[in-house]
């Protein structure tokens, strides 16, 4: 398959993304729904009762994100923390403007993705394992990332350097699911992407219902949670930065899926083996145009509706 070819059919995935929803495992259907549903003391809702915890909730709904292919399910987990280490990187750049650790980490999680997709594309390669030194990696020496300058919230920063820290850690199979719920620790309950109690059930809808389905499929979330007074031409570029790592992935399974075709062997499946290929299934439904569903619930936005 050609370039050009990809890059159509990845347009077209985008364009009907709300149809896609409905064809997630019914596990992470029901954990979305029920997540949505109720009210969390940790997300300062005063409705809350405090018997469930949000820890429990995200615990649930990453089980369901795994899947029955563990490798997959680590892609998916990594993505996730791309994802939102793309959203926490003004937060680091407000106090250390000409700090290259966002930038870095970034670089470092893409590699990842594209060689251990790679990889599964195509075993006899064998580019996925294991990230080399990781160790290294994870070991900073936390002083040469705070500023020498008085810094007037600590807590900001830590836990937004704390979120870069933990992507990387999310490439150790082993590290990768409580590398991300500490992660999601640092910016649904910390200070990581914004300080202060207020917004902070919006941020988790943000992460819920977009950010979650986003990674089932790969793909880009629809929007870039962030700050109200952030410029809308940096939402823009971390938007468009990770469209294109999506779409560079993309282009990756399509094409395999392609070569293999043509070569009469059997099409990897990306779908847990629960039915039919998750390419086919994403082929033959981008030509539709139906209702954003989630069971049998309607997503409009932010808001799930019977």
């Amino acid at each position: 398959m050609s370039s050009k070819g990809s890059n159509l059919i990845y347009k077209q995935i985008i364009s009907n993304r709300p149809s896609l929803l409905r064809y997630m495992p019914d596990s992470l259907q029901e954990a979305i729904i029920a997540a949505f549903s109720n009210s969390y003391e940790e997300l300062y809702e005063l409705e809350s009762d405090g018997e469930l915890l949000l820890e429990n909730a995200l615990e649930e709904i990453l089980g369901s994100l795994q899947g029955s292919h563990q490798l997959l399910g680590q892609l998916r987990y990594v993505w996730m923390a791309l994802i939102l280490a793309v959203v926490v990187e003004p937060t680091v750049k407000y106090y250390q403007l000409d700090s290259s650790f966002p930038e870095e980490t970034i670089g470092r999680l893409t590699d990842w993705l594209l060689k251990t997709l790679v990889g599964m594309l195509n075993p006899q390669k064998k580019f996925y394992g294991d990230p080399e030194n990781i160790e290294d990696i994870i070991l900073v020496d936390f002083r040469c990332l705070v500023s020498t300058e008085r810094i007037s919230s600590f807590q900001v920063l830590s836990e937004a350097l704390d979120v870069y820290i933990n992507a990387v850690k999310s490439l150790e199979p082993t590290h990768s699911l409580q590398a991300l719920l500490d992660i999601l620790d640092d910016c649904l309950e910390g200070y990581a992407i914004f300080p202060g109690s207020y917004g902070r059930r919006e941020l988790f809808n943000w992460w819920l219902l977009d950010v979650v389905p986003s990674c089932w499929y790969l793909l880009a979330p629809t929007s870039a949670y962030s700050l109200v007074d952030l410029e809308d031409a940096y939402k823009a570029s971390a938007l468009s930065r990770l469209e294109e790592i999506s779409s560079l992935m993309w282009t990756l399974i399509l094409t395999s899926a392609q070569d293999q075709n043509e070569n009469g062997e059997k099409l990897l499946s990306f779908y847990d083996n629960t039915s039919f290929n998750f390419i086919d299934k994403v082929k033959g439904r981008i030509k539709y145009s139906q209702p954003t569903i989630i069971g049998n619930k309607r997503l409009a936005g932010e808001v799930l509706e019977a």
